[in-house]
């Protein structure tokens, strides 16, 4: 990262709001009403919709950018302007079962400054033996 990007980092921060952070960041399944339903750091790869929630304060008139990452590559990337002191947002991504293994989401300002980082593994599904069938019970004679 340059030094520039730190200093307009900082900058940011500074002129923004003395209480300018990242309040929570999470995976989760799904968002109602503006909010996660659950925290994961792993799922299994039969699930292939997962979101990322990130909710900052004193950030207003300013931008931040989920920057999804796989084996240290940028592979999506979702930028969003700020409209308020306290501001929620989040990002989807539809992952394929073939591309399992640790993935990560970077919260960054419009500087590039990284403000979080969280990681999801994703991993194969677990595969369930088939469950043994119990012996039959003797039937009864029919009482006429």
């Amino acid at each position: 990262m340059k030094i520039t990007h730190i200093i307009a980092g900082a900058l940011l921060l500074i002129a923004g709001s003395a209480q300018a952070d990242v309040t929570r960041a999470m995976f989760t399944t799904a968002i109602e009403g503006r909010e996660p339903v659950d925290q994961v750091t792993q799922v299994d790869n039969d699930k292939t919709s997962i979101y990322f929630f990130t909710e900052v304060t004193g950030m207003s008139g300013h931008s931040i950018t989920h920057r999804w990452e796989f084996a240290g590559e940028p592979r999506f990337e979702m930028t969003f302007s700020v409209g308020a002191d306290r501001w929620r947002v989040w990002s989807h991504k539809t992952l394929t079962p073939g591309v399992t293994g640790e993935w990560k989401v970077v919260v960054v300002d419009e500087a590039g400054f990284v403000l979080r980082t969280e990681v999801l593994n994703y991993g194969a599904a677990a595969t369930s033996a088939p469950a043994e069938s119990a012996p039959a019970a003797p039937s009864a004679p029919a009482i006429p």
